[in-house]
């Protein structure tokens, strides 16, 4: 009995010493994020299923970076993407993310497509999808 007691009490110990280490280095040599601000749009069909979403954010790794970043995605699915069609996405006036349909029906914006930086954003500014010469999709921005 005294043995299986002490291989018990070693797996606990030997586990939580683990996750304790794992923790310690964690904060020792891990990257803290500092975020100014994070936004989002999300769009949604009449059933509510997400086909597209929108993310913002300005940040910076504390201790390596001096000045903020400006992070910008963007994906969309919906079946009116045709391949080659040039896809702009808006905050308010000012592009933001501009880049061509890759594959017919979906397409995904990130750091390389960014045409504006933004310092500020906030909660409702409406952010919107054109394509085609037309105006597509439109969504006001929420806290993420």
């Amino acid at each position: 009995m005294d043995a299986i007691f002490s291989i018990i009490k070693f797996i606990f110990f030997g586990f939580f010493g683990l996750v304790g280490v794992l923790f310690l280095l964690a904060l020792i040599f891990g990257k803290r994020i500092v975020k100014q601000w994070e936004f989002e749009a999300e769009f949604r069909d009449e059933q509510g299923r997400e086909f597209g979403e929108f993310d913002i954010e300005l940040s910076r790794v504390a201790k390596k970076e001096t000045e903020d970043t400006f992070k910008a995605s963007f994906r969309l699915r919906h079946e009116s993407l045709e391949q080659g069609q040039r896809v702009q996405v808006f905050l308010d006036d000012v592009i933001v993310l501009e880049g061509n349909v890759e594959t017919a029906g979906r397409i995904r914006l990130a750091q390389g497509d960014i045409k504006s930086t933004l310092a500020t954003a906030s909660a409702g500014q409406t952010c919107r999808v054109v394509y085609g010469g037309i105006e597509r999709f439109s969504q006001a921005i929420e806290r993420d």
